[in-house]
């Protein structure tokens, strides 16, 4: 079937099914499971997590009969539920290469296998020359549905991934009984009832078409303004930033705003560090960044602000002075959805810096392995 290397991009490989909808997040493909590695809750597709983040791993697929016995020298074991909706394919991110498996359309038993996750997750990526260091084996079997489960579970970076997804919810799964039941009353609507279809395909389309054919993820659909503006701008960031998961996004929205206070020089002031902190570590902010204004009004009155700076603050509350948009990274990345959060933060970053400036697009790129 196939016994190779693979590219993984974003610690990521998937098995999609061609007449699979459109999945959105992580949330998605894990919620309401018990383990963090084989990504199994969207009908027809698997989300399946490496420790490698860029690069090469060592993948082998095999389809059995009946269940095969466990083998117990790998180091992660997990088990999923799985049945393909039209011809399914291992397919790399980003529509790389892909393999046809050759599955019936009837329901699986699918067992992922990994070892050497976290010496991958602690090398990042792997160069074309260099040995190879994470490795993974993907079985199916005839089998009907049971909930997913963590046979064997040894390093850090797959407990990581097991503790993560049981915080998400399970996903918000299309009802096909009420797709039926609206497209009938549509069409009992005779030409108006077209008419709606058309502009509603029209507009998912035109809509697609802003993200290089596809529909976004529920989460990205929720983003408004410059934070939308941004993520149409830096789709190939966008992506990455979507694929780490809400934990990281927001730890990566409060990087944003330690940054940018860093930038302006204000970071170590003993009354806004405490700020930070508090972003960081998702708790309510004090004072006197808990009131509307109450920051700037501080920053008016403080004596140790860099000279540079001075004058704007004494100039007022100007949405659009630089030190204005640095200092609203920190409110932008209290949002309420950790991806609209960053995205919302970076957003006030550009605006504030400049989106030539190495913080804060490059710097964050940098972190993410995007080119």
């Amino acid at each position: 079937m196939l016994d190779d290397e693979v590219d993984v991009s974003y610690s990521q490989i998937y098995v999609k099914s061609e007449d699979a909808s459109p999945f959105g997040d992580m949330g998605d493909m894990f919620g309401g499971q018990c383990n963090g590695l084989c990504g199994a809750a969207w009908q027809g597709t698997l989300w399946l997590v490496t420790g490698l983040f860029y690069g090469r791993v060592g993948f082998r697929v095999e389809v059995h009969d009946e269940r095969p016995d466990v083998d117990e020298g790998w180091e992660e074991i997990v088990e999923a539920p799985y049945r393909p909706v039209g011809s399914a394919s291992l397919v790399e991110w980003g529509g790389g290469n892909s393999w046809d498996l050759g599955l019936a359309d009837t329901d699986y038993r699918v067992r992922y296998s990994a070892s050497g996750m976290d010496r991958a997750a602690d090398a990042h990526s792997r160069g074309d020359d260099e040995p190879m260091i994470d490795r993974y084996l993907l079985q199916f079997w005839p089998c009907p549905p049971e909930p997913d489960r963590v046979v064997k579970q040894t390093s850090p970076a797959a407990a990581y991934w097991h503790k993560h997804v049981r915080t998400l919810p399970p996903p918000a799964l299309s009802d096909p009984d009420e797709e039926v039941r609206w497209k009938a009353e549509l069409d009992s609507w005779g030409e108006l009832g077209k008419r709606i279809a058309a502009e509603m395909a029209a507009e998912e389309a035109a809509e697609a078409a802003l993200w290089d054919g596809a529909l976004p993820s529920p989460a990205l659909m929720g983003v408004r303004g410059e934070a939308r503006d941004l993520a149409l701008a830096e789709q190939e960031l966008t992506r990455a930033l979507v694929a780490v998961g809400p934990d990281r996004q927001r730890r990566i929205a409060g990087w944003v705003a330690r940054r940018a206070y860093q930038e302006i020089g204000i970071a170590e002031l003993d009354w806004v560090a405490p700020a930070l902190d508090a972003v960081e570590a998702g708790e309510a902010l004090p004072p006197p960044f808990d009131l509307v204004g109450g920051a700037w009004k501080r920053l008016q009155s403080e004596p140790r602000v860099p000279p540079r700076i001075a004058p704007m603050l004494r100039a007022g509350v100007d949405q659009d002075s630089p030190v204005r948009r640095a200092v609203g990274t920190l409110y932008a990345a209290l949002l309420r959805t950790p991806l609209h959060a960053v995205l919302a933060a970076l957003a006030e970053a550009v605006q504030a810096f400049g989106a030539d400036a190495r913080f804060p697009l490059a710097e964050l790129k940098e972190q993410l392995g995007v080119d």
